[in-house]
């Protein structure tokens, strides 16, 4: 609005109103201006009435409610990114604002603030809009820009949560100006604000690969941001190589670690199933955090419980979540002890991870949430195993477990290796992404996987271990190629001393191996002897006849299913039972109870050694 000269008031002036006109027709930076400069000169002229009068002016201006008719404005906001039809809104360095009802003056922000893209979601089709904002009236400072989902602005107490940004927005009229005046901007210019496809995560879509494919916006929380900021290409290719070879020359676990990670990009376009690779060792300075190091630095800096590369300091959602943002990126988490609860048992799922899908969550509208799906590699480590030995068969299956030795250092000087990997990384995953793409690269790679993945199950594992197991081996030879140049690209054989066999990942033979441990631990429990205590059952020969309700205790004290387990073993011959169910009776102490009859292995008496039982 072209703003006029202030005009030499005479009393006369102030005293037929000819001042308040003036001053309400100006634009509201003006009369916060102007204002006071009046009232000192009404003083000086001798006009007493002046605040009184000016308050009674504008009252009367909004009773006679008049409405203002203007043509359609443009926004004239300096440095602006495109220029906006704003209607009957005033939009320039002063703020933004329109006539009311009466003549009076409705704000809606106080300064600078525009919608400048849309950002259309690949996964869901949700529509988020980005706001261009500038908390000063100088054209010096830059724009700071948010993106929030439609229904932010879309209801004036939602759109108060954008004070956390620092824009001017508070409850009642204020906050419903401001819904009005960005809904008009976004409707009256949906040819000009540009809509863009956008991903709130990471990994494979249907335009490519993010972060690296192109015309694809990042739209995620402010949560993720960091994590996605640390995702990028620092320092030089030549430089990290230096030290991904001279690990590679001597050690066969930062070649797993490294392989692993090329690994886990894999998983969706091959059809195959998260699954984890997890260092231990009781001992420190053994090099397995530097190892998981060298393995982020494919894809982003590797700084230990960065924004990248976590600890298990996490809750189960909040690792659900990261997984669920990263989707095809590897997973990263440091020191697996951060997760045990206060009796020293660790407070981690891995099968629920290995699932590669979160929780059904429902949100206070009755509906569900998006729930995030991931499909991954996790490189982990602590100082115990990451699956103990109750856990079900699901979770063994899916963990390619190595053990840190003392004395086998992984990395030999890590603290020279930590601050070399800190300033170079992220291009070899770039590189690898980028020759993946390349017409008939994927297709040689799913190949190259089916044939490892016949050498791998030919040995005595599992579908899932020698799955895990392909998938690495296929992404180190096809990393050797492409990047490395080294020819220590991994063989079935090398990595089959790290696999699971049958019977280690199997819950039944397990649980059998556990429960006959158990009666050993409380022979004196099965004896006929007045000092026994509280009685078990009885051990005749090779047979251990358990009390049905003690071994319902002893299973569910190991994390096993006592019905589950009875029925692998009887299935497997190595429990006796009655014409029904798993149990049969016997008398303990004069009472005839229900008793488990669980076959015990016997000794050899000339070696030594127990027969294996048929499992």
């Amino acid at each position: 609005m072209e703003q006029s000269q202030r005009p030499a008031f005479t009393l006369e002036d102030f005293r037929t109103g000819r001042a308040f006109e003036w001053l309400t027709s100006q634009t509201p930076y003006r009369q916060a201006m102007e204002e006071p400069e009046l009232a000192d000169l009404a003083k000086e002229l001798g006009f007493k009435a002046w605040a009184r009068g000016l308050k009674e002016y504008r009252k009367l201006l909004k009773q006679t409610s008049l409405s203002v008719l203007r043509e359609d404005g443009i926004s004239e906001f300096a440095e602006q990114k495109i220029e906006l039809n704003v209607g009957e809104w005033t939009a320039d360095e002063s703020g933004i604002w329109r006539y009311g009802g009466g003549g009076n003056i409705v704000y809606a922000c106080t300064h600078p603030i525009m919608p400048v893209e849309k950002l259309v979601s690949i996964d869901t089709g949700m529509v988020k809009i980005k706001l261009w904002y500038r908390r000063s009236y100088s054209d010096r400072r830059p724009w700071s820009e948010i993106v929030v989902p439609m229904s932010r602005i879309a209801k004036a107490t939602d759109i108060v949560a954008l004070s956390d940004c620092g824009i001017s927005v508070t409850s009642g009229e204020r906050a419903q100006a401001l819904v009005d005046f960005l809904r008009d901007a976004i409707d009256k210019n949906q040819d000009i604000i540009p809509e863009v496809k956008a991903v709130s995560r990471m990994g494979w879509n249907e335009e490519g690969f993010s972060p690296y494919v192109g015309g694809v916006a990042f739209d995620s929380a402010d949560s993720f941001r960091p994590a996605y900021k640390a995702i990028g290409q620092v320092g030089s290719l030549e430089n990290w190589l230096t030290e991904a070879l001279d690990a590679r020359s001597y050690s066969l676990t930062a070649r797993i670690v490294l392989a692993a990670s090329f690994a886990s990009v894999l998983v969706e376009p091959l059809g195959c199933l998260p699954f984890f690779v997890h260092l231990w060792s009781m001992d420190s300075g053994t090099g397995k955090t530097v190892a998981q190091m060298l393995g982020a630095s494919v894809w982003a800096n590797p700084t230990a419980g960065g924004a990248y590369f976590q600890t298990f300091k996490s809750t189960s959602v909040g690792v659900e979540l990261m997984a669920g943002f990263l989707h095809s990126l590897p997973l990263f988490l440091d020191e697996l002890q951060l997760a045990k609860d206060r009796h020293g048992r660790v407070n981690f799922n891995v099968y629920e991870l290995a699932a590669g899908s979160g929780k059904l969550r429902g949100n206070k509208s009755l509906g569900l949430d998006y729930t995030p799906k991931w499909a991954n590699c996790f490189i982990t480590s602590g100082e115990t195993p990451l699956v103990a030995e109750t856990d079900g068969a699901g979770a063994a299956n899916r963990v390619v477990e190595i053990e840190c030795r003392y004395g086998e250092a992984v990395i030999r000087d890590g603290h020279r290796t930590a601050n070399a990997l800190k300033l170079n990384y992220g291009h070899a995953g770039k590189m690898f992404i980028d020759r993946l793409c390349e017409a008939g690269e994927m297709d040689r790679a799913r190949t190259i996987y089916e044939k490892n993945y016949i050498a791998c199950i030919q040995s005595d594992t599992t579908e899932k271990q020698a799955m895990a197991a392909a998938l690495i081996i296929t992404a180190d030879q096809l990393a050797t190629e492409w990047i490395f140049h080294d020819g220590h690209a991994l063989t079935a054989p090398e990595l089959g001393e790290f696999l699971k066999e049958k019977n280690e990942v199997s819950a039944s033979d397990r649980g059998y191996e556990y429960m006959c441990g158990w009666v050993a631990a409380h022979v004196n429990q099965f004896r006929e002897s007045a000092e026994r205590g509280e009685h078990y059952g009885v051990i005749d020969g090779d047979m251990a006849i358990i009390n049905r309700i003690v071994w319902n205790q002893a299973c569910e004290e190991a994390g096993l299913s006592p019905k589950a387990l009875l029925g692998h073993l009887k299935s497997k011959g190595l429990i006796i039972t009655g014409s029904k169910g798993y149990t049969k009776t016997k008398r303990i102490d004069g009472v005839s109870v229900h008793c488990v009859w669980m076959r015990l292995p016997l000794e050899d008496e000339e070696t030594g050694e127990y027969d294996e039982l048929p499992l």
